[in-house]
């Protein structure tokens, strides 16, 4: 008897031990009890066809950590480099030391820019190469250089030599190509930026405002104008259609006031028609339509053989490629009908803000009359001593061409301004469509205003407004403001994105993020609750509620610096099953903005943003590995339609699951089935 009540006993305890182990065991944070989230694991391992990643933290994006220097106090900024639009990862002001944490997307570009703006048209910049696989740390020098002059210190070739052609269709000839067809550009101050990217339909616009051997005024386009800065801007290489295959370097000039010239400066870009490549990069590429391959293209207008077009050009560098020319292409694929995307070689124009500015083609000899011209004028001698003729976009300081002084055009454009130059000084048809490129703002920047010499068409006594249109009466504040003399920065009732130095607080990349509550096992379709979070300069964050394809009641929650704070009650703002069934039907709503540190990033702290849905937390996991409660994807992310798995909505989403950093899978998000997501 007494054996039987130790043994009794002892299993008592047994049971006791076992309790309190699992009472003890650690916090999952799941959002239901555990055998329901078992059920959801495995459940999303089957999906999947194996194990998670055991560093997978569902967020698409790395920490990159870098120790930054500066001679004095400088607004320092972190930005793409390159291949496409910017974006603004990090900008602090910096005074001598200072730590930078930030994150990037997981399909990055392996390269990033760091400015340091010291004003007064005083900036250097630097590259740092990633290796997106690490969480990454680097120092970066950013002080000036004794001695440097202010206008001529940007260490621009120090940020760039290193950099290498990306997603580039490299001419297979390029190593015969020599002096006559690849480029280093030593000596020449715009050392490049990588691309920028411009939509299919820049080049169909620019055949359509410049064709071929015709006059441009004749056309309705303004052909005398100049420019006036309001801060840094870039330049980026667009379309050409040309026979020369002599040295033609393009270039910027400003000066301070209107009609004295014997200030102007001159600054050299890059030979821009005798050369295909640029430190082994296309000048200019084009994409077609549902492809991802970048294609090359020049501005040689008999390179066309590869396309059915019958013309062959004489350089014999360009035979044999399938590099062709943009005018060519642009009409054997029918332009925007084709062309998803066009991009070109970018530099960056500064010039002190208030100058006047324009563009140059400077090639072959200059003639007696430009020269007398020039020096009539008080153009500084320095400006002439290489003696070459000179296109420049200020029709005053050309000599006329068969009764045309004009050698460029321009024309202003959903986020850019289209320019276009004419080669030929002194002869020619003046079609402006030699060489042509887009003005953007890019990051920090501010696209310069147009100016118009006399403002007034004189043949027509109409006005040129800044947006391109002709009218009786001039229309808008900057025009008015010339004409009547006063300050052409007092823009009045202009549009506030028009204002300079309104835009000091800046937003950085923005995520999406997209929940699922459990209310339904091996739906996974990652939209029950669907945020976007858009971090900004001001150590600020919104956050906009995107949709609500669950059922169950939920509320929005974020952990800030200051502790837990719920920002909604998610169903009572847009309701249920609300943007999830193909399109949007209710526009997103701002919740809150919130306070979001220098040092928070997405890949450590998207897990501050959580829902309650049941009574239980529902959070991207602290712990890598586990099965995904929610994802946080960079960008204007497109989630899964009502009850479509995300792997239905993104095949390569299993394959980033299994592997963080599969190269091939990276950048899932940006592979849908159109039809399985909402738009």
């Amino acid at each position: 008897m007494i054996a039987v009540m130790k043994r009794k006993i002892q299993l008592f305890s047994i049971a006791c031990a076992s309790t309190l182990l699992t009472a003890c065991g650690p916090d999952t944070d799941i959002a239901g009890p555990q055998t329901e989230f078992d059920k959801y694991a495995e459940s999303f391992k089957q999906m999947i066809g194996g194990e998670v990643d055991k560093r997978q933290n569902w967020v698409t994006g790395t920490v990159i950590e870098a120790d930054v220097t500066t001679s004095k106090p400088a607004l320092v900024s972190v930005y793409t480099l390159g291949k496409e639009t910017r974006s603004l990862y990090a900008q602090k002001t910096v005074d001598g030391r200072e730590t930078f944490k930030f994150d990037i997307p997981q399909n990055a570009d392996t390269r990033i820019a760091f400015e340091a703006d010291y004003g007064e048209h005083n900036s250097v910049y630097r590259m740092m190469k990633l290796n997106l696989d690490l969480k990454q740390t680097a120092s970066i020098d950013l002080k000036l250089n004794a001695g440097s002059s202010p206008t001529r210190s940007m260490s621009i070739r120090g940020a760039m030599d290193n950099m290498q052609p990306t997603n580039s269709v490299q001419n297979p000839n390029s190593a015969l190509c020599g002096e006559s067809n690849q480029s280093t550009d030593g000596g020449y101050a715009g050392h490049h930026f990588g691309y920028t990217s411009f939509p299919g339909w820049s080049w169909d616009n620019i055949a359509k405002a410049v064709p071929e051997s015709s006059d441009p005024k004749k056309n309705g386009q303004i052909t005398n104008y100049e420019l006036i800065s309001t801060g840094p801007f870039y330049l980026s290489l667009l379309y050409g259609c040309t026979g020369t295959y002599y040295q033609t370097i393009l270039g910027y000039y400003y000066y301070k006031e209107k009609g004295n010239y014997t200030d102007l400066v001159m600054v050299d870009l890059m030979d821009v028609l005798r050369h295909d490549y640029v430190d082994g990069y296309a000048k200019v590429q084009y994409q077609l339509n549902g492809e991802s391959q970048w294609h090359d293209a020049n501005f040689d207008y008999k390179d066309g053989d590869g396309l059915g077009g019958g013309q062959v050009t004489s350089q014999t560098a360009r035979h044999g490629d399938d590099a062709y020319n943009t005018l060519l292409v642009n009409q054997k694929y029918g332009g925007v009908e084709g062309i998803q995307a066009v991009r070109g070689i970018t530099f960056q124009v500064n010039v002190p803000v208030g100058y006047r500015l324009g563009f140059y083609l400077k090639k072959g000899q200059m003639s007696a009359g430009q020269k007398s011209r020039l020096q009539e004028l008080g153009v500084p001698e320095e400006c002439l001593k290489s003696n070459m003729g000179l296109s420049f976009s200020g029709a005053d300081l050309n000599v006329s061409t068969n009764g045309r002084p004009y050698k460029s055009v321009i024309q202003k454009y959903d986020g850019y301004t289209f320019m276009g130059l004419d080669d030929n000084p002194t002869a020619g048809d003046s079609d402006c469509n030699d060489v042509t490129f887009g003005l953007t703002a890019g990051n920090g920047g501010s696209l310069p205003g147009v100016l118009l010499p006399g403002v007034m068409d004189l043949d027509t006594n109409k006005y040129y407004n800044t947006d391109g249109t002709i009218t009786d009466e001039p229309t808008d504040d900057y025009v008015k403001n010339v004409i009547e003399g006063r300050d052409p920065f007092d823009y009045g009732e202009a549009k506030p994105e028009e204002k300079p130095g309104e835009t000091e607080v800046k937003d950085l990349i923005h995520w999406t993020m997209g929940f699922e509550d459990l209310g339904t096992i091996g739906d996974f379709d990652f939209n029950d609750v669907v945020i976007k979070i858009v971090p900004n300069t001001a150590q600020k964050a919104k956050v906009y509620l995107m949709a609500t394809g669950g059922s169950i009641n939920s509320e929005l929650h974020y952990i800030g610096p200051n502790g837990d704070q719920k920002l909604c009650s998610v169903h009572n703002i847009l309701g249920s099953m609300t943007n999830t069934n193909g399109e949007i039907t209710k526009e997103a709503k701002l919740m809150a903005e919130v306070d979001w540190p220098n040092g928070f990033v997405m890949p450590e702290d998207a897990h501050r943003f959580y829902i309650v849905a049941k009574g239980k937390k529902v959070a991207i996991s602290t712990e890598p590995g586990q099965a995904p409660e929610a994802l946080c994807v960079q960008g204007d992310w497109k989630w899964p339609t009502e009850n479509t798995s995300i792997e239905a909505a993104y095949p390569l989403v299993g394959e980033w699951a299994k592997d963080l950093n599969n190269s091939e899978a990276r950048d899932w998000y940006n592979h849908p089935n159109n039809d399985k997501v909402v738009k």
